[in-house]
């Protein structure tokens, strides 16, 4: 991964976990919330980035991306990827894609449900998996 796909990653994480940052430290939270409006579109391509180098650069090389520490915490970030782009991205997708399907409207509400539950130990998982990403 170039560098700013880690970048990308960590604002995903941070805005994912956004309301525990709040809580901490006010400035901070008023970062985060100038970047709010646009949560829909970075989890979109948290989202589609995370699926592509997971589909085309991860599982075909899966044996060798777990024998090393940089591949493992790559393959991890893209994991979360998906699964916080899904997140921060369900109000927009759900709007222009799931509006006209009523049964993928419900499972789609089912999952981002379920998801939501653990959005705050995933956004910390990804910003923390991505600097060490960076690091590593």
């Amino acid at each position: 991964m170039d560098i700013l796909i880690p970048i990308l990653a960590i604002i995903g994480g941070l805005l994912a976990a956004s309301s525990l940052i709040a809580q901490k430290s006010q400035d901070a939270g008023n970062a985060l919330k100038k970047l709010a409006p646009y949560q829909g579109i970075i989890g979109v391509i948290l989202l589609v980035l995370g699926l592509y180098y997971f589909l085309f650069h991860s599982l075909p090389h899966l044996s060798a991306r777990i024998q090393f520490t940089a591949g493992l915490f790559s393959l991890i970030t893209q994991i979360l990827m998906i699964l916080v782009g899904f997140i921060l991205s369900y109000g927009l997708l759900s709007e222009k894609l799931l509006s006209k399907n009523e049964t993928a409207q419900e499972k789609g509400a089912q999952a981002a449900r379920k998801l939501t539950s653990i959005q705050i130990p995933l956004g910390i998982a990804l910003a923390v998996c991505a600097l060490l990403a960076l690091i590593l």
